[in-house]
């Protein structure tokens, strides 16, 4: 693979370039086309998402559409960051509905794991001790967190055309990647499904498995009355949980409290969060800090001029990125799945 000195897209694209390389012989006759090979660039996810000469740039209309795509997570991180420091993280990591529920996502990219007490506290032994007795030894269990190592790719088809005409075109395309990597990032920690994708981590929904209840023919009220049961006699303060529901589900609590939020619900309104990416009927009630996600600490670009196929490309640029993210439940009992709500 080419290496080249990149420190923009503006140079990932630029340096892509020709389209096609001509091929000839020694009496100069020609003998087709090779490929030209990708061009790279590297973005730590603590870097600048748009740089201020980007954004020196940009149209009236292009700076108002990255402002909102700044804000429109509805995010305190992005909100209170100005656009031009507002970081890659921000944009895929902190914006999505679980991070706003609490979940825990480690940007390290250490896949290995840390050691820890199996079972949080189960694992701490106490006893009450007579006179003269002394406190017994305890080897509390250690296991490392079960990651692996999911890739995600996302790509663009760019033609030179557009790249002429759109002197704003490379901020707009960082927004689109890293909103459609945010967005799949998000599907599949909520529902993915590694039985029929092996190539995506399991989400949250097939994780929740030692409390299931079923929503059948049951109220809002009584449905997170259940939940919260089940997690307060595991030890849970009602202020530390979180409930992401489908869309579906938010109607029918909504339509059953007469209010737009869920005053009557026994949770702070700002604790219950909707996502288009929670199958329908479902809910999962929890601490979402033991829902533990690791990602790669940068996102890799690469833009190249000829198909996967290795054909040339007709007047265009494939500019592809590669992320990399797990999640694992660390903590059944933290944990309440409610689904067949209707």
């Amino acid at each position: 693979m080419q290496n080249f000195n990149n420190q923009s897209f503006e140079d990932l694209i630029r340096n892509a370039q020709p389209q096609q390389i001509a091929m000839f012989d020694k009496e100069d006759n020609f003998k087709g086309y090779r490929q030209a090979p990708a061009s790279t660039l590297t973005i730590d996810l603590n870097s600048p998402f748009v740089s201020q000469a980007e954004i020196a740039t940009m149209s009236d209309s292009a700076r108002s559409m990255m402002t909102r795509a700044h804000t429109a997570a509805n995010s305190q991180a992005l909100m209170s960051s100005k656009p031009n420091q507002t970081t890659w993280k921000h944009m895929i990591v902190s914006a999505g509905t679980l991070a706003r529920a609490g979940m825990s996502i480690d940007t390290s990219g250490n896949f290995e794991g840390f050691p820890f007490f199996q079972g949080f506290d189960d694992a701490i032994g106490t006893i009450w001790l007579g006179e003269g007795a002394t406190i017994p030894e305890n080897s509390a269990p250690t296991t490392k967190f079960p990651y692996e190592i999911h890739s995600l790719g996302a790509f663009t088809m760019v033609s030179r055309r557009f790249q002429k005409m759109v002197p704003s075109f490379f901020p707009q395309l960082k927004i689109a990647q890293a909103n459609a990597i945010r967005d799949a990032v998000e599907k599949a920690f909520i529902q993915g499904n590694s039985t029929t994708n092996p190539a995506q981590p399991d989400g949250l929904v097939r994780q929740v498995t030692k409390y299931a209840l079923t929503g059948a023919s049951k109220s809002g009220l009584i449905i997170i009355g259940e939940s919260l049961e089940v997690l307060e006699g595991n030890g849970l303060d009602r202020e530390e949980v979180s409930i992401i529901m489908s869309p579906d589900v938010a109607k029918k609590f909504r339509l059953e409290t007469g209010a737009p939020a869920h005053k009557a619900l026994s949770i702070k309104e700002d604790r219950i969060l909707v996502s288009r990416f929670m199958p329908a009927g479902t809910m999962v009630s929890g601490r979402y800090s033991d829902f533990q996600a690791v990602t790669n600490p940068s996102i890799a670009f690469l833009a190249h001029t000829y198909t996967p196929a290795g054909q040339p490309e007709t007047g265009a640029t494939r500019v592809r990125s590669i992320f990399e993210a797990d999640a694992v439940v660390l903590n059944q009992d933290s944990f309440v799945k409610t689904t067949n709500i209707a």
